[in-house]
This record gives C-alpha cells, structure tokens and sequence, in this order.
C-alpha cells in the first residue's frame, strides 16, 4: 500500500474487510466508515491518509453518510449545508 499505509484501518470495529481495502479505490468507502463510525484516533489517521479536500468532496456527495454526522463536519469545514446530498429533502414520489 506504500508510505501512507492506513495503521488503524486494521481496526476490525471499522474494517472487518481490511485486508481486501486499497487506500486509493476504496477512498469513498473509507472516508465514509471512518466519518460514520470512527473515534479521534481513527479520523486523525484518515486526515493522514487523504486531504481535506478530499473529506470535504465525499461529504458533500456521499448519500452513505449519516445526517448527524453531516451536520457535525458540515459545521466543522463550514460546509453549507444545502451542499451536502445526504441533507437536501428529497422529493415524495408520484404515485
């Protein structure tokens, strides 16, 4: 995986499935587990492993990221939120 191996991707709480994980085409996925379900060490490890820009891209596009946590990164990178799919409404469907 190269110099920027993730140490505590390894953490079977978050990634039961490590050892199958490529940190470059599994960037979404990751990014995504460790924002839903990572603690601080997990989230420092991540910031490690991708830009803020690239937090910042997946949670303005992501539909798996949960809404509370959302909100939490929404304010923490002054995200607007009406730039964050998993936060506009979505439309009732016609029946």
């Amino acid at each position: 995986m190269g110099s920027k191996d993730p140490k505590r991707l390894y953490n079977p709480l978050l990634f039961w499935d490590a050892a199958e994980i490529n940190i470059k085409r599994h960037k979404r996925y990751i990014i995504e587990r460790v924002l839903n379900f990572g603690d601080e060490r997990d989230i420092k490890e991540l910031r490690r492993l991708y830009s803020d820009d690239e937090i910042i891209s997946t949670i303005k596009t992501s539909r798996n990221i949960k809404k509370k946590t959302a909100n939490f990164w929404a304010i923490y990178f002054n995200i607007p939120q009406e730039e964050i799919r998993c936060l506009k409404k979505s439309l009732p469907q016609k029946l």
